[in-house]
């Protein structure tokens, strides 16, 4: 059997898409294979493989899903457009290997209204292992991590320096090199973000805009924040259930700097639960929440899959009675128009 891990392959414009490929490369064997997650039906079909599929979903269509022969294991996964499950090849496959892992309730509820089964699953990326000791002293440098084309409002970052005391050092999660093949990238980029990561760890304090930076700092024990212009954003519950998300308007009106406490508790149960998932799956060749071995993981699928038959009964109910939402025809409106019993 082959393994296989993904990235975002084409446009190659945040290091967050190598850091989910490189915890997912963290569980399987030595030889294991990146991909590109905007490719995956070009996948070697003539060998068994298994691949550990969390990430961000996705630009292109066009080539998905994987072919028959990869056992692909659905843990994390974000849905940005839900288009991708219009097509009904797509919602098969996606059937076929549930219950889905999602990372966020958005996503989960997409999968649920088609009838998928899925649960919340919180990302992968808080099991990053640490790369450096923590620091603990409260010296040294504090880091503003955000994207160059997403940059923190200069009069956020002027007046989180007032409170802090001290200048912030910028550090962007562009990757600083996207030439190559997915592999040359992947070879580049992985000792990018291990430095990025090992300087997490020794920062006084991380102030962050990136979710795939406060996650991984989490899953270390680093020193961090994550400020947004929105914390009600969908994106960021996976964050919100372990820290709470500062407002840029909250920084504004701020007296004093208060780091947000973790919810350690809660943090420790959620990583011990994905890496047991991802660890059996790649253990049994195949995603374990399809045949669970224990009570809680079977407890869990069969509630995914009670709750997609009523959230699909409530979808197709309202759809066919004229009560449904503009953005619920929208997402469903293949459903709408399908057979009772399709």
């Amino acid at each position: 059997m082959k393994y296989y891990y993904q990235i975002e392959g084409d446009l190659r414009n945040n290091i967050g898409d190598v850091l989910q490929g490189m915890v997912a490369k963290y569980f399987l064997p030595e030889n294991a294979l990146v991909v590109n997650r905007e490719a995956l039906a070009e996948i070697d079909a003539a060998e068994p493989g298994l691949l550990v599929a969390n990430g961000w979903y996705m630009h292109s269509f066009d080539k998905f899903p994987p072919p028959d022969n990869i056992q692909p294991v659905y843990v994390s996964v974000h849905v940005a457009q839900s288009e991708l499950l219009l097509n009904r090849k797509v919602r098969d496959h996606f059937k076929k290997h549930a219950p889905i892992g999602c990372r966020d309730a958005k996503t989960l509820k997409l999968f649920l209204g088609w009838g998928i089964p899925a649960y919340y699953s919180s990302c992968l990326t808080i099991t990053t292992a640490k790369r450096a000791p923590i620091n603990t002293t409260g010296e040294g440098e504090i880091l503003l991590v955000d994207n160059i084309d997403h940059p923190i409002p200069e009069k956020v970052k002027l007046k989180l320096e007032g409170l802090l005391g001290t200048s912030m050092v910028r550090v962007s999660h562009d990757p600083p090199d996207v030439s190559g093949t997915i592999q040359e990238f992947m070879q580049k980029s992985e000792p990018h973000m291990n430095s990025l990561l090992e300087r997490y760890c020794r920062a006084a304090l991380v102030v962050t805009t990136k979710i795939h930076c406060a996650l991984p700092c989490l899953g270390m024990g680093a020193n961090v924040m994550l400020i947004h212009p929105n914390p009600s954003d969908p994106r960021l519950a996976t964050v919100a259930e372990f820290l709470d998300i500062i407002s840029y308007e909250d920084v504004l009106a701020a007296n004093a700097f208060s780091k947000p406490v973790v919810n350690q508790a809660a943090l420790i149960k959620r990583k011990e639960f994905l890496s047991s998932i991802v660890s059996k799956s790649v253990a049994m060749g195949g995603n374990v929440m399809r045949n669970p071995d224990t009570a809680a993981l079977q407890k869990i699928k069969q509630r995914a899959t009670l709750m997609a038959k009523l959230y699909r009964m409530g979808v197709k109910a309202a759809c066919t009675s004229g009560l449904a939402n503009e953005q619920m025809k929208r997402v469903f409106r293949e459903r709408a128009i399908e057979q009772v019993n399709s």
